[in-house]
């Protein structure tokens, strides 16, 4: 077991003032693309639909996907970590009250600190660059320069750090006021304080609540830097600094005991203090090497993008596979921190396509929660594996209301849909084995208990759902619901077949006599059996067949689809909604159709810091990282036109709106890296990397195919092409190179899953 009686010397390194000559400058405070800069906090908030939550505020954020906080918040909240019960309700479910049921558990802050220049007067700014994952507070007179910095360290995960940085020229000493808004004690956790030695706070505790009767229970860690009520600066021209670090450590992350690993894991970041910054900043750098976007001409919609990004990826880490929520890992109050479809359908196809291990760990997730999702089908007497409509620790339903989780079926088939992304992305033999097939095949056997056989029409039918338009309850027939099923079976049917299983007949059956409700006068799809275009939709709910689900479909149905629906679909429903009409009239070449939902994006979108506000009336989730998912899906599969399809990669470029060129860097496929350059006159692709045990590519348009080399560009007219695995008859070790990737995709695979299961535990007891 690690120690955790750390040296005086080491301890009292973090409070001493530390004096030297900086060889570079404070930070630049001005705007760019990746950093959002300010004179003034904003002071707005929106309306909560959690009671006994704080009013959302647009406040940015900092996060690892370990940790995360909302700047100058009360509240640190870890992935992975809840208390709180399963509590659905069978009636009278709203009110939601947050301590009634399963919610992200808050630990009290230990970063949100704050100064004051005594005695001198000056100017306030300040800035979040998501380029480098830091939130900057500056204060400047004309002889005085204080830089904070804080941040949540990208590679290592267990801290979190507040510098504060002084230039005094003033010829005096000066003292800055420090205040931490800590808050109240958690009511999640009851921690008892330790102590270890002067100058480092330490505490321990458990989870007070379960989700269940005997599951598991995780204990929790926190060391941190003691934070005084002044800081004395010398009278000196040479910069001083001061370090605030946080270590946090919890039971589901750690083979040694928690307190011991928060502390060991202070004492060697205490140990590197200097150089915390800078390797935080590289481990960003790296992750935006790696894949971006970058649109020119038009700063307003490059921030958006980039904020988006930032939300989301913060929020995430490959290494960590715990699930992404509604309001992120910072703000975890709103939707409770619970993992809704939101993840498999909203934010997870930007991250395929552009960052495939953060969306395996996410596929890795739901993997882990197999068993609790078949408790979940057994519960309601089906077969399978039936996952819960929000999920938490265990993945045993902890939905508030009983109705949603019973009803809102259509996320099982929403996981399938992912894992069959990931499959298209990557030809990993040995994860679909292990475990794509695995969500596939246990969905599938839900689905085929789930339907009913209807004689009168030879189809099969789903009865009792709640679509995703919640405001119809109960439905039956819900088109997305029954297309979502439909290709659940038929991707179960072929991948098992391919990999030698025995699979049931009645998958292709069910899936081949699924009805799908169409309307043959009018030439649409009803949104369920029995419903009429005059009622009221609240969100995206049937134009989602033609994306993300891509179900074949004449494009006069397409264009009918979209064109009814967006004329009844409620302006003020969740942001995301924009972005699938904005898809869709892009895939039919509507470019000026498209541009008037793609700008309703920027109204939910709430200025200086880039945070998404789930309704534009400044009501719900903040930030609401699901709008910012479907606002990315926007960029990349609307504007850039991407489509994964069973064989190739589908591209069809177009600007984005009052811009002058889109850049879309680190698109994965098949173990290659592309680069996609687009301007009004064509599109460039760039083969940027290529795995040495991944196939060889080539590009196929307008009937013509183009090799693809590392390196080198192929510049092309805009329009619709393909990228594809090359032609076995160009290189005879194409197919083997697709296995044999698979099978480094799967050792890539399992030791992030190792390190993520370091400390194994049954989640379910």
């Amino acid at each position: 077991m690690k120690a955790y009686v750390v040296s005086c010397v080491a301890i009292l390194s973090c409070l001493v003032t530390n004096t030297y000559t900086r060889s570079v400058r404070m930070a630049e405070m001005k705007a760019s693309p990746t950093r959002f800069y300010t004179e003034t906090l904003p002071t707005k908030t929106s309306v909560v639909w959690v009671k006994n939550s704080e009013p959302g505020n647009f406040m940015p954020s900092v996060a690892n996907g370990y940790i995360g906080t909302v700047i100058y918040s009360d509240s640190i909240h870890v992935s992975g970590v809840f208390s709180g019960e399963s509590n659905p309700k069978e009636t009278q479910i709203y009110p939601v009250y947050l301590y009634e049921h399963a919610h992200r558990a808050r630990l009290p802050s230990t970063c949100a600190i704050e100064f004051e220049v005594a005695g001198i007067s000056g100017k306030h700014s300040y800035a979040l660059d998501v380029k480098e994952g830091v939130f900057y507070h500056w204060f400047k007179s004309s002889k005085l320069e204080v830089e904070q910095r804080v941040y949540a360290h990208r590679s290592r995960m267990h801290i979190l750090v507040v510098e504060i940085s002084v230039q005094n020229n003033m010829g005096m000493p000066v003292t800055l006021e420090i205040n931490n808004k800590r808050g109240n004690d958690s009511k999640d956790i009851e921690f008892t304080e330790v102590d270890v030695e002067e100058g480092l706070k330490a505490a321990l505790g458990k989870v007070n609540i379960t989700e269940t009767k005997g599951s598991f229970r995780p204990e929790v860690a926190m060391a941190w830097t003691e934070i005084p009520s002044k800081l004395n600066v010398a009278a000196s021209p040479d910069e001083q600094n001061w370090y605030f670090i946080t270590a946090i450590a919890t039971s589901l992350d750690t083979k040694f005991a928690p307190l011991s690993e928060a502390v060991s894991q202070w004492s060697d970041a205490i140990k590197v203090q200097k150089s915390l910054f800078s390797t935080h900043k590289k481990a960003w750098e790296e992750l935006w090497n790696r894949s971006t976007v970058d649109i020119e001409g038009n700063l307003e919609l490059s921030q958006a993008v980039y904020g988006s990004m930032y939300y989301i990826l913060s929020s995430t880490r490959a290494d960590w596979p715990y699930g992404l929520s509604p309001g992120g890992l910072p703000g975890g109050e709103e939707y409770m921190g619970h993992t809704f479809w939101d993840q498999d359908i909203w934010m997870y196809p930007f991250l395929v396509l552009l960052h495939p291990d953060l969306a395996r760990a996410s596929l890795k997730y739901r993997y882990d929660r197999l068993p609790g999702a078949r408790r979940v089908a057994r519960k309601y007497g089906y077969k399978g594996a039936m996952f819960p409509w929000e999920s938490a620790l265990t993945g045993l339903q902890v939905s508030p209301g009983e109705r949603y989780g019973k009803s809102q079926i259509h996320i099982t088939g929403d996981i399938t849909h992912a894992a069959k992304l990931y499959w298209y992305t990557t030809k990993d033999t040995h994860w679909l084995r292990k475990n794509g097939y695995e969500i596939a095949r246990q969905t599938a056997e839900y689905w085929a208990s789930r339907v009913q056989y209807r004689s009168d029409g030879d189809t099969y039918v789903i009865n009792h759902v709640m679509p995703p338009d919640e405001y119809q309850y109960p439905v039956n027939n819900s088109v997305y619901t029954n297309v979502v099923a439909k290709l659940n079976l038929e991707f179960a049917t072929k991948v098992g077949k391919m990999l030698g299983h025995d699979v049931p007949e009645e998958w292709s059956k069910i899936a081949e006599k699924m009805l799908i409700p169409f309307d043959e006068k009018k030439q649409y799809h009803p949104e369920y059996e029995g419903y009429n275009l005059n009622i009221s939709v609240k969100q995206a709910d049937t134009i989602l067949i033609g994306y993300p689900l891509m179900y074949d479909m004449d494009k006069k149905v397409r264009s009918n689809d979209l064109n009814f629906y967006e004329d009844i679909t409620n302006p003020n429903g969740p942001a995301m909604t924009h972005s699938m009409f904005a898809i869709g009239w892009l895939e039919l070449g509507e470019e000026k159709r498209a541009e008037k939902p793609f700008m309703k994006n920027f109204e939910n979108i709430v200025g200086p810091f880039k945070v998404w506000v789930e309704q534009r009336n400044m009501k719900g989730a903040v930030n609401f990282i699901t709008g910012a998912g479907g606002f990315l899906q926007t960029i990349t599969y609307g504007y850039g036109g991407f489509r994964l399809r069973e064989g190739h990669l589908e591209f069809n470029p177009t600007l984005p709106p009052k811009s002058t060129k889109m850049t879309i860097t680190g698109v994965h496929y098949l173990g290659n890296q592309l680069k996609f350059t687009i301007t009004s006159d064509g599109v460039e692709i760039t083969l940027l990397a290529r795995k040495e045990i991944a196939p060889y590519l080539e590009v196929v348009k307008d009937g013509k195919k183009y090799g693809v080399k590392t390196g080198e560009k192929l510049s092309l007219s805009r329009g619709k092409g393909v990228v594809r695995m090359l032609e076995e008859s160009a290189v005879s070790s194409a197919a083997p190179r697709s296995l044999v990737y698979g099978l480094g995709m799967s050792v890539m695979g399992f030791l992030c899953a190792s390190i993520a299961s370091f400390a194994k535990v049954s989640f379910l007891g």
